[in-house]
């Protein structure tokens, strides 16, 4: 029984990397051709978008679908169907439908028509293929991101400078006005909410004050604060940069202007711990996550 469960659940496994494939392929030819309509910066901020868009997508389909809780852990191994821990997961009654289920009837272009056409006989079907596209398309997007903003180098001749320059340098000029290095639009108001947020959610170490979180976002710290979790840090500036409350570039911020320390080895959080931080939370949302959505809805009430 147990080899006749395994058999039938690798070749599903054959059918749904078909129909990824497939999906992946429309996703990925449809981008590639509003590229050659878009500027490059008209591109830019299509692709931040469409990553924000894929990532409420990927969060929504973990939580209204119980199987696919522990299934998202596993989505890179080849038969991951039946490798992780999808089977158990299942009901008793879904359980039978998977083993019971004749792939010779399966009808690729009944599946074209109509992507949830066998989510009755394969429950989750049609969710999971979107589970691995969309995992697939958001490495795609972020691999673009990254190279879209990759450093260019200096042109060779701008390095060259007349003598005459070199020997006049000229005083520097006098910059008025308050430096905003996270671009934040955040009002008085909203840094008292996100302080309620961050110290209800544990984000740092201490608990902080509307000082404390106004001198963050302006560099001029008294000091460091110590991350308490990086995941949900992460996930609150990623939330407030895709809400345009603050830059998009905030993981430079932190990181060159060293606001914060690591919870075990007091080093600065680098730009890549925030990296790797946000990539982790992109897919899984991390625990305690719910509190910040409670106070960005908040936020965007006004």
């Amino acid at each position: 029984m147990k080899d006749f469960r395994e058999t039938n659940f690798k070749k599903i496994q054959q059918l749904l990397d078909k129909c990824v494939a497939h999906e992946y392929g429309m996703k990925t030819n449809a981008l590639a051709l509003k590229r050659e309509y878009l500027t490059e910066a008209q591109m830019k901020d299509y692709i931040r978008q469409e990553i924000f868009n894929v990532t409420e997508n990927l969060v929504s389909l973990c939580q209204k679908n119980h199987a696919l809780h522990n299934i998202r852990f596993d989505i890179l191994m080849p038969d991951f169907l039946w490798e992780s821990g999808f089977f158990e997961n299942l009901f008793l009654d879904e359980r039978k439908q998977y083993i019971s289920f004749q792939c010779s009837s399966f009808d690729m272009d009944k599946y074209l028509q109509s992507s949830t056409c066998y989510d009755e006989q394969l429950p989750f079907f049609s969710s999971i293929v979107r589970l691995v596209m969309q995992t697939q398309y958001l490495e795609y997007l972020q691999q673009l991101e990254n190279a879209s903003h990759a450093s260019v180098p200096l042109d060779e001749k701008s390095e060259e400078q007349p003598k005459e320059e070199e020997k006049a340098q000229p005083e520097p000029t006098k910059i008025v006005g308050k430096s905003n290095p996270f671009k934040s639009v955040l009002t008085t108001q909203q840094i008292k909410l996100l302080v309620e947020c961050i110290n209800e959610a544990h984000i740092f170490t201490t608990t902080i004050t509307p000082k404390i979180l106004s001198d963050f976002f302006a560099c001029k710290l008294n000091g460091v604060l110590k991350s308490n979790n990086n995941r949900l840090l992460a996930y609150l500036m990623m939330q407030l940069s895709c809400y345009n409350y603050i830059a998009y570039e905030w993981q430079s911020v932190i990181a060159n202007n060293k606001l914060v320390l690591a919870k075990i080895k007091d080093k600065y959080l680098t730009r890549s711990d925030l990296s790797s931080a946000t990539d982790n939370v992109k897919c899984i949302y991390p625990k305690g996550y719910e509190i910040i959505d409670k106070y960005i809805k908040q936020l965007q009430k006004g």
